[in-house]
């Protein structure tokens, strides 16, 4: 009620009051009205209180200004969310939606306008991304940090496998293809099986489904394997072979004859370990961490072709689908996104996958990392427990590193691969000021050490 009402219904109180004979003195009118003046006040005075409280709160905890996008690659995803609440912490204006789905899912949506950022986990070119997702000619790739494909096993790894070669990871996925891969590996264990009697018979000669104890251990060349002092060569037959002294997981020869051809096969301590199926995971959607995983893992340069050496490797992979299906294989296994992936093969002692080096070595993942050699690659004999095969290792002078620098004096790991920002124009504003930040030298080299990667000023 106003000040104005109040008097008003003071004087018409005391013009009654007159009327009734009641009439009251001037003195006590006058402090009603002095009262009734100092309760608009009071109250006026709260109102301004609580109104300048609310401002106050307002400015101290103010809304963004703007929003940027992020979508694409689950394997990048890890690197933003350890990038993102740090450049908004310094960036009180500036709101960062960080979103995964994969890398097809990422360039698809910043060529058409959907996000700012595209995050993608294998290398892309302006060409590629104009003709396959409708990018437009304006489009700018950054590279923000650097990753790997590694091949995972549960952690348990039951059936002792140390290290794996390229051609016998493409045979593994080509048996479960039923036939229908064309990606078809030559060799096994850099063996040719035209020209190897003892495999040139089925299962390998066949491509068909294998089983772990039809796989070499470790590489062909290793000296040991899994702790067994035998080296890693061709038997004289195949047989049911005897468990190797050292490590009754793994299967030696026995009178020369094992059942995977070769002087240290992959078993189990137990029969039923020893003779379970390979199950094979792979992404069900399409991804960057396939399309790494075909080219630089695979070795393959097409549907049906492979690289000669390292030197050789490419980033196209079987197709420009992102799936295994362009190689025309298919998994016993598949999940969405690297840690569907890495799920579903923590959960199955006899699977074997693919997925990034990052999420793989972080901890409580459930699964680890095996030793690796690309084609035509030497095999390592200096790093502890690769068991032959170049074992991914990150930092300025890690593996992964030292494949990208291609370091004469340190092994090269053939599954790098790149993290790159992608825009359909050279970033401004907001854009340009979260990737300036995350390629600052200390923040990038921050951010790749929390997720497990290699900064881009580490090579």
């Amino acid at each position: 009620m106003s000040e104005t009402n109040m008097r008003k219904i003071a004087r018409r109180r005391r013009a009654r009051m007159q009327r009734d004979g009641k009439a009251v003195s001037p003195v006590v009118a006058t402090l009603i009205l002095i009262l009734v003046a100092v309760a608009a006040a009071a109250a006026l005075y709260l109102w301004l209180v609580a109104w300048q409280g609310s401002v106050t709160g307002n400015i101290g905890q103010p809304g963004p200004q703007s929003t940027v996008t992020i979508g694409g690659s689950t394997s990048v995803y890890p690197f933003d969310a350890v990038a993102v609440p740090q450049f908004e912490a310094n960036n009180s204006g500036i709101s960062i939606s960080n979103n995964q789905g994969g890398t097809g899912a990422g360039m698809l949506a910043v060529c058409h306008g959907a996000i700012d950022i595209g995050a993608s986990s294998s290398l892309q070119t302006v060409a590629g991304l104009e003709a396959n997702d409708g990018c437009p000619a304006t489009t700018v790739i950054t590279t923000v940090a650097y990753d790997a494909v590694d091949v995972a096993v549960p952690a348990a790894n039951v059936h002792q496998l140390g290290s794996i070669s390229f051609d016998t990871l493409t045979a593994i996925y080509d048996g479960t293809s039923g036939g229908a891969a064309t990606l078809l590996a030559p060799s096994i264990d850099g063996q040719t099986i035209a020209t190897t009697p003892i495999l040139d018979v089925a299962p390998w000669s066949t491509h068909a489904a294998l089983a772990w104890d039809q796989i070499p251990a470790c590489v062909f060349g290793a000296a040991t394997c899994e702790g067994v002092a035998v080296a890693e060569a061709l038997s004289t037959s195949v047989g049911p072979g005897i468990a190797c002294v050292g490590n009754a997981g793994l299967i030696c020869a026995n009178a020369g004859a094992t059942p995977c051809g070769f002087t240290v096969c992959a078993g189990g301590t137990t029969a039923a370990q020893q003779t379970a199926m390979i199950k094979t995971v792979a992404r069900s959607d399409a991804s960057g961490t396939t399309q790494s995983f075909e080219a630089r893992l695979l070795g393959a340069t097409s549907a049906t072709g492979f690289a000669s050496s390292i030197a050789g490797l490419g980033f196209s992979g079987c197709g420009s689908n992102n799936l295994i299906a362009d190689c025309g294989m298919a998994a016993s296994l598949t999940a969405n996104g690297n840690p569907g992936v890495i799920t579903a093969t923590a959960g199955n002692p006899d699977a074997i996958a693919y997925a990034s080096d990052g999420l793989i070595k972080n901890a409580g993942s459930g699964v680890i990392a095996i030793g690796f050699l690309g084609p035509a690659q030497a095999i390592d004999t200096g790093s502890s427990g690769s068991n032959g095969g170049v074992f991914p290792t990150t930092g300025a002078t890690g593996t992964i590193a030292a494949g990208i620098q291609s370091s004469p004096t340190v092994p090269n790991y053939a599954g790098w691969r790149p993290f790159e920002y992608v825009t359909t124009n050279t970033p401004t504003g907001e854009v340009q000021r979260f990737i300036q930040y995350v390629l600052d030298p200390a923040n990038n080299i921050n951010f790749a050490t929390e997720s497990y990667e290699v900064s881009v000023y580490s090579i």
